[in-house]
């Protein structure tokens, strides 16, 4: 079977509901779950990017929860 990873930006999972509803309970239990199985045979593999204002923030969430990639955005 072949994995195919798919990345997700998530911009605003510093918060509660980001982090708790999208990140959380969905994409990481998905990745749990082994991704989602296509038709084809594929799996697509959720990889979370997440990007937010506040670098600390976004490196806590990041550590928190594993997720893949990190940034964030200069103002």
């Amino acid at each position: 079977m072949t994995q195919r990873r798919i990345g997700i930006v998530m911009h605003g999972v510093t918060g509660r509901m980001g982090m708790n509803q999208h990140l959380v309970r969905s994409i990481l239990e998905i990745r749990k779950q082994g991704g989602v199985a296509l038709k084809d045979g594929v799996r697509l593999m959720p990889d979370p990017i997440l990007v937010g204002r506040n670098a600390a923030k976004v490196r806590v969430g990041h550590e928190a929860s594993s997720a893949g990639r990190q940034t964030w955005i200069r103002h």
